[in-house]
């Protein structure tokens, strides 16, 4: 969906004092410091998405106590996803939308949401202008991704205004917004591929529960509880170094049609090196999109993104003529076929398995 961007709306003020008070009574046993108001709703005046940013400030010994609070009252822990010392929670909670974040007292991150904040609460023109390029990137469709990553250069010249972070910091920053193994916001003729955010859930949870979609998938429909997890699960790893698991959405006309995946394997069980890495592919789209070439388009994206040298392979169910037809059309070459592999949902099944080295 492409980013909403609003002018200033006073009631933002209103509702983080609502959440704020009820952020405070699922800590009540644990010492925090404060909670704070960050991010653009947080300065008067300036134009944003319409989402209530949070820091939750504790002492380092108390982290994991505030963590458990919160899980406690059904947030999904995200883990700090690249930012030392922020600890992202999605809460149960959706209105008014909100990010949650507990942040260690001192830790840059938290430096960083302050100096964004207060330079903009005291500084107009910056503030203004910081606005202005919002509603702009706001104005060209822009999917999250790739606004967030569109916005860098400007959000680099508040920080460096207020003097609040050193330049190693300013680097780090820029280099986890950049990190090479995410996939921001990379588009095709028809689609964009890009990594999950969590509002990706109830379209996933569709995907992965659509009986036709999970006819040959070995595993029952998932929940939507099942799909959070899942969501978070994939968020965790997409900030690894090096990142061995890589899922991603794919949209068409800013709708979620699908995803794909692959599985990288850098080491044998003994941990010696394995040249080329293996990696292990997959996919699954919705019924209504099959037969038009998306996944042949999303899967001819997706792969050179993984790097090279690499050896691919596919595994499919024989039955599933969809899936082996894809992966002869991007010039796999059928290595083996065995009539009864394993057992799926209670039925013994056949494996087709396919291959690729690409240098």
């Amino acid at each position: 969906m492409p980013v909403i961007v609003e002018k200033y709306n006073p009631e933002w003020a209103n509702q983080f004092k609502q959440i704020k008070a009820e952020l405070e009574s699922f800590l009540q046993d644990v010492a925090v410091v404060s909670i704070e108001h960050v991010g653009s709703t947080s300065v008067p005046g300036l134009a944003a998405k319409p989402i209530i940013d949070i820091d939750i400030v504790v002492e380092r010994p108390n982290v994991q106590p505030a963590i458990d609070a919160l899980v406690a009252k059904e947030f999904i822990y995200l883990g700090e996803l690249g930012i030392i010392d922020r600890h992202a929670l999605r809460s149960p909670n959706s209105i008014p939308p909100r990010n949650v974040y507990i942040t260690v007292k001192g830790c840059f991150s938290l430096r960083n949401h302050l100096g964004v904040r207060n330079t903009l609460r005291n500084d107009e023109a910056l503030r203004d202008e910081y606005g202005q390029v919002k509603l702009d990137l706001a104005a060209q469709g822009l999917e999250i991704t790739e606004y967030v990553d569109a916005k860098s250069d400007i959000i680099t010249k508040i920080l460096k205004k207020s003097g609040l972070l050193t330049e190693e910091e300013l680097e780090a920053i820029n280099a986890a917004n950049q990190n090479a193994s995410r996939i921001n916001g990379v588009r095709t003729a028809r689609l964009l591929l890009r990594e999950y955010i969590m509002d990706d859930v109830p379209a996933y949870q569709a995907l992965e529960s659509n009986p036709d979609v999970i006819r040959y998938q070995n595993f029952a429909p998932r929940t939507l509880a099942e799909a959070r997890e899942k969501i978070a699960e994939c968020l965790r790893a997409s900030v690894q170094v090096p990142r061995e698991i890589y899922e991603i959405a794919v949209l068409h006309e800013s709708k979620f049609i699908g995803r794909v995946g692959a599985r990288v394997q850098r080491t044998y069980a003994d941990g010696s090196p394995r040249n080329p890495p293996y990696v292990s592919l997959w996919f699954s789209f919705l019924p209504e999109v099959q037969g038009k070439g998306f996944a042949t388009e999303a899967m001819e994206a997706f792969i050179p993104l993984l790097g090279s040298p690499l050896e691919m392979e596919i595994e499919c169910d024989p039955r599933n003529r969809g899936s082996w037809r894809l992966a002869e059309r991007l010039g796999f070459e059928r290595i083996k076929f065995t009539e009864l592999a394993y057992e799926s949902k209670g039925e013994m099944v056949g494996s087709v398995v396919y291959r690729k080295v690409v240098d």
